[in-house]
């Protein structure tokens, strides 16, 4: 009966991180929106073709304009914001997230030791590295695959159950690391390579249950969720801008 109630409050926190995601998505873009727009305002049309019938409160920043339209010059300045002003505003935030998580420290539960899950399996991670993917060559060289994901649902039946309503009708490959100790311990922890030493950089990742960092993904988890939105949202308009601008 406990483990139900425990299942069905991870299903309303996935629920409620996906609501509270779309919201700040939407208020990001309402954010971005408003810095962008008084641009276009400094970008007076200069009536450089006489049967331009182009409308001022029609136009968008994803619209094509004649080579010599003052709002190219709009466009111009938008990217120039994004790029250099809410680009770096988001890395600055991004490092005082790292900065905070440095507070923080391992409780040694071993759970990112006995259970990593990758949507990749062995073969594809092994070509992956194969190809230059230092994440991958770092993963293979760390972790090696269950026989069966029977295995780890017995170590893990609500972390396993928390990845797959998490990651729904995505194929999951879960992993181990043989180097783990019988004391629960890294038994070549000197040795060990930068993707554990960094361990957890992401605080949108989904974390083991018993994970002393729960505590700072709990605090940050909103911050970051906004900075990803904001990531997508200027990425997407860079893409339709420079299209734009494009010749």
């Amino acid at each position: 009966m406990c483990y139900i109630i425990e299942m069905n409050n991870l299903q309303k926190e996935i629920i409620n991180t996906k609501k509270i995601y779309r919201e700040l998505f939407k208020n990001a873009q309402i954010a971005i929106d408003r810095q962008l727009s008084p641009l276009k305002t400094a970008s007076l049309c200069n009536h450089c073709t006489k049967d331009c019938a182009i409308d001022f409160n029609s136009i968008t920043l994803f619209d094509k304009f004649p080579t010599h339209c003052r709002y190219r010059f709009w466009q111009e300045a938008a990217l120039d914001k994004l790029e250099n002003q809410i680009s770096k505003d988001v890395v600055e935030k991004i490092k005082a997230i790292d900065l905070r998580r440095e507070q923080f420290s391992c409780g040694c539960c071993g759970s990112c030791c006995r259970l990593a899950s990758s949507e990749y399996s062995y073969e594809q991670l092994k070509e992956k590295a194969k190809n230059g993917d230092k994440f991958s060559s770092e993963f293979v060289s760390v972790f090696v695959p269950y026989s069966s994901k029977e295995e780890p649902r017995k170590l893990f039946p609500d972390y396993i159950e928390l990845l797959e309503k998490t990651f729904e009708g995505e194929e999951l490959y879960f992993y181990y690391c043989p180097k783990l100790g019988a004391d629960g311990l890294c038994s070549d922890y000197e040795n060990r390579p930068d993707i554990c030493r960094i361990f957890p950089s992401d605080p949108l990742v989904v974390f083991p249950t018993k994970c002393s960092y729960n505590r700072w993904k709990q605090e940050v988890e909103i911050t970051a969720l906004t900075l990803h939105a904001i990531i997508d949202i200027v990425g997407f308009y860079k893409e339709k801008i420079n299209k734009a601008l494009a010749d």
